[in-house]
């Protein structure tokens, strides 16, 4: 009689499907836009639902002679205020004791902690952006405006050129070192680096050593400091015959605000239910984003070769 042999036929109750017990995230973007709302009221002179922040107007130059018999009339002092208003802002998760009993994975608690943290970055990210378009001076590559963007208008080094040129007329003081920022979509940074003549990137971005380098800094060029972000805005079909718009933002010192009241932090919610097996999570923030210096902040509407313009 042939030897009988206890294999995963034989012991098939004993051979199942294994699981790697440390679960992968999905796939994520950095944090970008927080870190350039630079202003931040550091002397409230107390709580309120909004925050203001106060700007000095300079004085006309005085260019005429002085008369030598005659005394200069006075001028008088002006100032401004930018307002922003916090909001609160949150979200929650609520998880079983069953769910945490059965689940296969070792590090479930650490797995859910990580979700509603990167999902209080993605959503204040995207707060500020929202704010930082609302605000800003936009122009696009097509003349006419952005509606008759065409498929040909994607942005070029020389039309930032521009933007720096107009930043630099407006005595915008730079943001990052002796460079103004760039915050732009991989879409049109790669329209960017794959031009060719020798007005273009690939003859002038550079990464310099010992420079202060920006979360999503990817090379500095032409007076900007070049920051990718997958959260920069695309207008699907915005521009001429379904052509995707999209935004890069220019923006120097102190063109953008932030007000808050609350920072954004994590809360282990309270566990009211009569056996405590509900457990709650979440994230909370009071504050709010505004343009606060309008020729700091400036849009570039244009199109991309990887847009899908059809």
């Amino acid at each position: 009689m042939p030897d009988q042999y206890s294999g995963t036929s034989a012991l098939a109750d004993q051979v199942k499907a294994a699981y790697d017990r440390n679960a992968m995230f999905a796939l994520r973007a950095g944090g970008v836009f927080d870190q350039f709302a630079r202003v931040k009221p550091g002397n409230v002179t107390s709580p309120g639902d909004s925050v203001s922040f106060l700007f000095w107007a300079d004085l006309a130059p005085a260019t005429a002679a002085l008369a030598e018999t005659v005394d200069v009339d006075a001028v008088a002092l002006s100032d401004s205020l930018v307002t922003i208003t916090p909001q609160e802002y949150g979200n929650a998760i609520l998880t079983t004791v069953r769910v945490k009993a059965n689940t296969y994975l070792m590090s479930f608690d650490a797995d859910a902690s990580n979700i509603v943290n990167y999902n209080m970055v993605d959503s204040l990210e995207r707060i500020a952006e929202a704010a930082l378009r609302a605000g800003a001076t936009s122009t696009a590559v097509n003349a006419s405006g952005e509606a008759s963007n065409t498929a040909g208008d994607v942005l070029t080094l020389n039309r930032l050129r521009q933007e720096v040129a107009t930043l630099r007329k407006n005595s915008v003081a730079p943001i990052n070192g002796d460079s103004y920022v760039a915050i732009l979509h991989p879409d049109v940074s790669f329209d960017l680096m794959t031009a060719s003549a020798s007005t273009d990137w690939a003859a002038f971005a550079q990464r310099q050593a010992g420079q202060e380098w920006r979360a999503g800094q990817i090379a500095q060029a032409a007076g900007l400091s070049f920051i990718e972000s997958s959260r920069a805005f695309i207008d699907a079909n915005g521009g001429a015959s379904n052509v995707d718009n999209y935004s890069t933002y220019i923006l120097g010192q102190d063109a953008f605000g932030k007000a808050e009241s609350i920072p954004a932090h994590i809360v282990p919610g309270p566990i009211t239910d009569k056996l405590m097996r509900f457990r709650p999570l979440g994230w909370h923030a009071y504050l709010g984003y505004k343009v606060i210096r309008q020729a700091a902040a400036r849009e570039v509407v244009s199109a991309s070769s990887l847009g899908a313009n059809t």
